[in-house]
């Protein structure tokens, strides 16, 4: 068993101790030279022998119940605590009591929102510290509240919607998930063509907006059709934003795909997304959306992002412009020397997930060459213009439905404009010839830019170590170089840049 603290532990056993007949007394404690306790030792009372002593003379009188039981429990810790300002994060010790409870449904049936009641209390209470729960935990008690008050007859105009779309198309699909008693909880879908939209190799997962009049998530599943635009690969409604609601809806995603996993998944920096993620989806590679990086910045560090100084020489450069995880860590030293940054929280745990979001720790990852920023925010704006306090269910379900009509007609137009070989540069090249007759439009346009971007590089020195060259490429009026490797023995070839794995 795991308790949180020593107090804890030791009201429990003297909880079983009661139960089966005897008592409890504090032994043996050890500590290491920060003055932690890492272990401790709890007897039964009966422990030991009493030692009588003629010369001392007792002020109480007390009985003697030691007969040498060998009982006892002993705790040991192999990790460093949790400081003591952290201490109220620990999960197993969150926990909305009932009186708390009802002052929030109070609070929201006022008008008031989950965020202004949660400071509220927290307010109320002398700090967030002494609530015992986080605003995250507020917000999945009021989320499971309102998804609690769906109406049947909205759940099942709903059910009704999807079981009649699955009898005109088989291959339509969706699945639901209910409370024990009934109510819907979480419920996915996806419409025919999106089983074929899904390649499988890059995806971006959202949850970023709030939908229908039961405050319910919309999660949608985002991914790049061949034009180099967005489509949908399913949505979802989630009661709430638990590790369990995750892995229930990864796993249903993963059945869609025929179990086979996205190689690269983009979300937001939720903890229970990722626990999700490393549960379901093992092997693959979890990446932070940019955009809701920046967007937490601007909300934890106001003071200093919007200074240029420090987003345009450090901020970004962090994100997008450093070659090397090396220059990431030196740009990063330098960060916090010239601005102080070293004891801020919010910078210090996403310094902790660097190789989440950085593109210096991304060079490896085959990411379609997106960092999701712009698909993000693009896709947001699409729902943001769906969710209203007032729309249902099916209301909600039904925009969505004509949002993705627009989406296959644009692919459908875009498909009609790729008719044909676009107009070579130069018409003799046969790069350029093949590359224009298998590439839609969009997509041999952003090869033909890369192919006459390549061909103004020059050699400047070429070395061979017995099996491998390498070849020093430079361009006129640019600053910097790559180097270029071909191995003989395999004939694989590979850039510094790591273009080619990254982007295909």
């Amino acid at each position: 068993m795991v308790f949180a603290s020593e107090l804890e532990a030791y009201h429990k056993y003297v909880a079983y101790a009661i139960g089966k007949g005897f008592g409890v007394r504090k032994s043996k404690i050890r500590k290491n030279d920060k003055g932690e306790i890492t272990r401790r030792t709890f007897v039964c009372n009966c422990e030991g022998y009493s030692i009588n002593s003629s010369d001392q003379k007792r002020k109480y009188k007390r009985l003697e119940v030691r007969c040498g039981c060998p009982a006892f429990i002993r705790f040991k810790h192999n990790h460093e605590f949790i400081p003591e300002h952290q201490r109220h994060l620990i999960r197993c010790g969150r926990m909305i009591s009932d009186t708390y409870k009802g002052v929030l449904v109070d609070m929201t049936k006022v008008g008031i929102g989950g965020t202004m009641a949660y400071k509220f209390l927290a307010n109320e209470a002398g700090g967030s510290q002494n609530l015992g729960f986080i605003l995250h935990d507020c917000q999945n008690f009021l989320q499971s509240e309102r998804s609690s008050h769906i109406p049947r007859r909205d759940c099942q105009s709903l059910l009704n919607h999807f079981n009649s779309m699955q009898m005109q198309n088989p291959i339509f699909f969706y699945a639901q998930q209910v409370y024990q008693d009934g109510r819907l909880a979480n419920i996915f879908w996806r419409d025919s063509l999106s089983k074929f939209d899904c390649f499988g190799d890059v995806m971006i997962f959202d949850t970023t907006y709030r939908t229908t009049r039961y405050d319910m998530k919309c999660a949608h599943f985002i991914g790049v059709n061949h034009h180099w635009k967005n489509t949908f690969f399913g949505c979802a409604f989630l009661s709430d934003e638990t590790a369990e609601s995750f892995i229930w809806l990864f796993e249903v995603f993963l059945k869609f795909m025929g179990n086979k996993a996205p190689k690269t998944i983009f979300t937001d920096q939720d903890q229970a997304m990722a626990k999700a993620i490393r549960i379901v989806f093992p092997n693959t590679q979890h990446r932070l959306c940019t955009w809701h990086i920046e967007q937490n910045a601007i909300r934890n560090i106001p003071h200093l992002y919007h200074k240029p100084g420090f987003r345009d020489k450090y901020f970004s450069k962090l994100m997008y412009k450093c070659k090397s995880e090396d220059e990431f860590e030196v740009t990063w030293r330098k960060m916090e020397e010239e601005w102080d940054t070293e004891n801020n929280s919010w910078l210090q745990r996403t310094y902790d997930l660097r190789h989440k979001w950085s593109s210096a720790f991304g060079h490896d990852i085959f990411s379609c060459g997106i960092r999701s920023s712009q698909r993000s925010e693009s896709t947001n704006n699409v729902f943001q213009k769906m969710s209203t306090q007032t729309s249902t269910l099916i209301k909600f379900v039904h925009h969505y439905e004509e949002q993705l009509k627009h989406m296959r007609e644009t692919e459908n137009q875009d498909d009609y404009s790729s008719r044909g070989k676009p107009k070579l540069r130069i018409s003799d090249n046969e790069i350029l010839t093949h590359a224009a007759s298998v590439y839609t439009h969009a997509i041999f346009k952003r090869f033909d830019e890369e192919f006459f971007q390549a061909v103004s590089e020059k050699i400047s020195s070429t070395s061979f170590n017995g099996l491998v060259y390498e070849y020093t490429f430079k361009r006129n009026g640019i600053e910097g170089e790559h180097v270029v490797s071909f191995n003989a023995a395999d004939l694989s070839i590979s850039c510094e840049c790591k273009l080619f794995e990254s982007k295909g």
